[in-house]
């Protein structure tokens, strides 16, 4: 009699399992950004029209180059061009207390289903 292995390690489930945590990770930064941009543009005071082309928009530029500087500079011009005193250090703070929100309520989802 052979002793199962205690974890199975062939390609099919680590690559489910991979896939499985880019798709959270792709959600859960969708779902920042969405947040950051819907924020952005409640201080600059954007229209419900103004307000929903400017987070699709934040979102799309994110899918194109997913890089955070590319968002925080994009924001940061927004508010220089509307003249409105914005800060890195504001942005940066705000999407920090963002994706520590959406990992309680992960976190929390997990302990009520697990």
């Amino acid at each position: 009699m052979h002793a199962m292995p205690m974890f199975s390690f062939n390609k099919s489930s680590y690559e489910s399992r991979l896939l499985e945590l880019l798709q959270d990770k792709f959600f859960k930064t969708a779902k920042r950004n969405k947040i950051i941009a819907k924020w952005a543009a409640g201080r600059l005071g954007y229209t419900q029209s103004q307000l929903s082309r400017y987070v699709r928009g934040i979102i799309f530029s994110y899918l194109v180059v997913p890089n955070d500087r590319k968002m925080i500079n994009k924001i940061l011009e927004d508010f220089r061009i509307a003249n409105i005193s914005m800060t890195e250090e504001i942005i940066v703070q705000k999407i920090n207390v963002v994706e520590d929100r959406i990992k309680s309520k992960a976190g929390a989802k997990k302990n009520d289903h697990g």
